[in-house]
């Protein structure tokens, strides 16, 4: 059995090499508290990585030892886990490790190991830990059999690299699936970016069929068409079955090369085809639906446009817009879904849609935009009670005012800020102020430096990503206000900036000079003793070279 040593905590650094870039902090201070409380159950594995010198100091004729440096193996969490309580306590200024000799290939290996037998493993780390193994020789077939995997799976994982980073992270975030997330990595990155922009919503995501949808309506998959199944509803456009821009009809002289799915090679036809196939269902809905300036009647359908949201992009917009004016332009009343209270989830051929619309509780409406294209769909909504007395036309003139009376709101607030931002810009007098601040300020003030505090910090208070309601959370915890201000110096002092600004390294010794003196003379011993023995070597060479 490997012996376990105890190695202080400032001689060992993370691997830059470990696959693993990710760890939830909650989780971190959960093992934090369980070390605490049963002690480290399984030691980390390091190994050396700069061995340990000794040289006479020519002043005291002491002899100075070179602590040597150690990196990381397995055991990474653990370690950040034991830096919590370390932070805390000198007891954790030494954590049990077990020091192992290996090369870079070896450390490396064992890392990945590490990693991918973890229960909780990312997805992007997993693809990032097989494309290194792939990368540094290992066949595929031999990564499945270690890991245990099929060889499908790690050629699915490994295909997630080629997902742009916004996606990684929504990934990361379950915001869409893995089995979504597959197939947008084999897109070209201006794809990526352009569902990104335009065919998802960042804060609700997406699932499986609405990428499916996406990907089919980009490579014109035929088969998956709405149209497909009436090929022949419009006599100026070609049949599909026939047509040269259908892939199922290029001559070939393998059969397995067509592919399973007929794909056109024409999307203007294919994207026209299925704009004038959604006009030609509603047309055929036509004597049953509100015509414009009527009110919805008992026994219509109508058609439903979703409303215009404020986070949708300049291209959504106007794919409702022009949807909206098209169907009002031949003769259709147009709604969108605030007209109702909500959505009825029931699918049209449950027998609770039909007891429902007897009972006038659901009203029928015709969508005709999808996800990313025109789409026929047939819906319910539950109705509100002034639905039936009055015309759709006028409910929707109502909502749009309303609309723009919250908007005439928002503008004033926005011409106010606007106009305070002008003043605070200008003033001179206000920082000359000599008396003590006024409880508003200090207010101010608190809630100044509480929001510049990490996420992490705020996410321990409830505050959450979303900043939750620092105002009130300032003027209710006053007693917690030097808990927020060390955590604001400590964050500060913590950024990557402070490598390049003098000021912030000052800041830096004053504080660990004063707060922990102990952890802060034992580095700088160990710092200058390693400066002096470089700085009389270099003054030798640098004595040699002026006597030449």
């Amino acid at each position: 059995m490997a012996e376990i040593q105890k190695l202080p905590v400032m001689y060992i650094n993370p691997s830059p090499m470990n696959p693993r870039k990710t760890f939830d902090e909650a989780k971190l201070e959960e093992l934090a508290q369980n070390i605490e409380e049963q002690g480290l159950l399984q030691p980390i594995t390091v190994r050396e990585i700069s061995g340990g010198e000794a040289y006479i100091d020519e002043e005291t004729g002491e002899v100075v030892s070179v602590e040597p440096r150690y990196e990381i193996v397995c055991g990474e969490r653990r370690f950040r886990a034991w830096n919590l309580l370390a932070n805390k306590s000198a007891r954790y200024n030494e954590i049990p490790c077990i020091i192992r000799d290996m090369t870079d290939e070896q450390a490396f290996d064992a890392m990945i190991t590490e990693n991918l037998q973890r229960q909780d493993v990312d997805p992007v780390e997993e693809a990032i830990a097989f494309s290194l193994l792939l990368e540094n020789g290992s066949a595929i077939e031999d990564v499945a059999i270690r890991f245990g995997k099929s060889i499908r799976f790690v050629q699915d994982r490994v295909k997630l690299k080629g997902l742009i980073p916004e996606l990684v992270e929504m990934l990361r975030q379950e915001l869409i699936p893995i089995s979504g997330a597959m197939l947008l990595a084999k897109l070209d990155v201006e794809i990526q970016q352009e569902f990104l922009e335009h065919k998802i919503d960042r804060k609700e995501g997406a699932k499986f069929f609405d990428i499916k949808n996406y990907l089919d309506n980009l490579f014109c998959v035929i088969d998956k068409a709405q149209f497909c199944e009436e090929d022949g509803f419009c006599e100026e456009i070609p049949l599909c079955s026939s047509c040269v821009n259908n892939t199922a009809n290029h001559g070939c002289l393998f059969y397995e090369m067509k592919g399973t799915e007929q794909k056109c090679t024409n999307r203007e036809c294919f994207a026209k085809k299925q704009a004038e196939y959604v006009k030609y269902r509603v047309m055929k809905e036509a004597e049953n639906l509100v015509k414009k300036g009527e009110p919805l009647s008992i026994g219509k359908s109508v058609i439903l446009v979703e409303a215009v949201h404020a986070w949708d992009g300049d291209f959504e917009k106007q794919r409702k817009e022009d949807a909206v004016k098209m169907y009002k332009d031949m003769g259709f009343e147009v709604v969108n879904e605030n007209v109702f209270n909500n959505r009825c989830w029931y699918n049209e051929d449950d027998e609770r849609i039909a007891e429902k619309l007897s009972n006038n509780e659901i009203y029928r409406c015709i969508e005709v935009l999808g996800y990313n294209r025109p789409e026929f769909k047939v819906s319910f909504f539950y109705l509100k009670k002034s639905s039936m007395d009055c015309p759709a036309s006028k409910q929707m003139e109502s909502q749009n005012i309303r609309q723009q009376m919250q908007r005439n709101k928002e503008l004033v607030i926005e011409k106010a800020t606007e106009t305070m931002r002008n003043w605070a810009d200008e003033i001179t007098d206000y920082s000359s102020k000599a008396e003590a601040m006024t409880l508003n300020e200090q207010v101010i003030f608190d809630i100044l430096v509480l929001q510049i505090c990490g996420y992490k910090f705020l996410d321990s208070l409830g505050l959450g990503s979303d900043k939750g309601d620092i105002v009130k959370y300032v003027t209710e915890h006053p007693q917690d206000r030097m808990k927020w201000y060390r955590e604001f110096i400590r964050y500060k002092l913590s950024e990557s900036a402070v490598t390049y600004n003098k000021l912030l390294q000052e800041c830096q010794n004053m504080l660990f000079r004063e707060q922990y003196p102990a952890k802060y003379k034992e580095m700088s011993d160990k710092l200058n003793a390693v400066y002096q023995k470089k700085d009389e070597r270099l003054k030798a060479k640098l004595k040699e070279l002026e006597c030449e």
